[in-house]
Formats: C-alpha cells, sequence, structure tokens
C-alpha cells in the first residue's frame, strides 16, 4: 500500500538507492511514478506492505517501508530489486553501484569510486552514509569519512 514517505514512522525501515549523477526533474518524476505503482501492489506473503518513496538531495532514491503491520520477506525485497533494475535500464543510469562513495566537495555531491577516495577525500571529507536502516538514520546519513564505513579507503 502507498504511504506518503513523510507520514511514514522514523523506525520504518529503508533501502537507499544512489545516482551517480543529479537526476533532472524528469527522470525523478518517472521514478516516483514506477516505484510508487509498484508500492501499491507491494505484499509479503500476500499481505499489503505500507511504504512510501522518496528523493533526496536530486541523487538519492529512498524507500521507506513501515513494517509494524508487515515486514518485508525475501521475495518482496526482491521484487524491489527488480523495479530498481528496471529503472536502471529504462534511465540508462546506474543505482544499485555499492562500490560508489558519496561526497560533499565544494558544496556539491560527487560520485567517487571506492578505490579513488583516496586521492579526492580526506577523514574530514562529509560523505552520504547509504548503510544506514531506518527513516530517522537520514537525519545523520552526511558525515565525516571518519566516522563511517569507508574510513578506511582514506
Amino acid at each position: 500500500m502507498l504511504a506518503d514517505f513523510n507520514t511514514l514512522p522514523e523506525y520504518s525501515r529503508i533501502w537507499v538507492y544512489a545516482a551517480e549523477k543529479a537526476l533532472t526533474t524528469e527522470q525523478q518524476n518517472h521514478i516516483l511514478t514506477y516505484i510508487s505503482e509498484h508500492l501499491k501492489g507491494w505484499n509479503a506473503h500476500k499481505v499489503h506492505l505500507t511504504a512510501g518513496v522518496t528523493i533526496l538531495k536530486n541523487h538519492f532514491i529512498v524507500v521507506a517501508l513501515d513494517e509494524t503491520v508487515n515486514g518485508a520477506s525475501g521475495c518482496s525485497i526482491d521484487t524491489l530489486q527488480q523495479t530498481i533494475q528496471v529503472l536502471e535500464e529504462d534511465l540508462s543510469i546506474s543505482l544499485m553501484n555499492r562500490l560508489n562513495v558519496f561526497c560533499k566537495i565544494d558544496n556539491k555531491i560527487q560520485c567517487i569510486p571506492s578505490f579513488k577516495l583516496g586521492s579526492m577525500a580526506n577523514s574530514d571529507t562529509l560523505f552520504y552514509d547509504l548503510t544506514i536502516l531506518v527513516k530517522s538514520e537520514l537525519n545523520t546519513y552526511l558525515k565525516p569519512i571518519s566516522e563511517g564505513w569507508c574510513a578506511h579507503l582514506v
């Protein structure tokens, strides 16, 4: 069941997908419409899931799921991944490359391949931690590299 992302509880489980380049308004509209259609019928073991979607900073697609009524199953998560893969193909973009690190450099979001992070950033550089698991963590997902999973790369 599709819900307004902003009204979902802060403890909602989330999945974050990141576009290497800023998404255009047209791309964002297409993504939001396509994922919203998927979420309208999203279910786990034939029980509807209550979820919403938003796009942050023109780069980050966030799907949130309120698991108080019903949690996601492996199969339901697979269908979400398949939806994202269709969008990648439709828009010729990458959304699931976990080898990229998204940093805020000169007030802009830069997508940096993890193997280049040491030459382009330092431990004080801010990065978007896309490994977060619940909606409330979106309040602190921008943090210094020294406080994140990628600290060992700089």
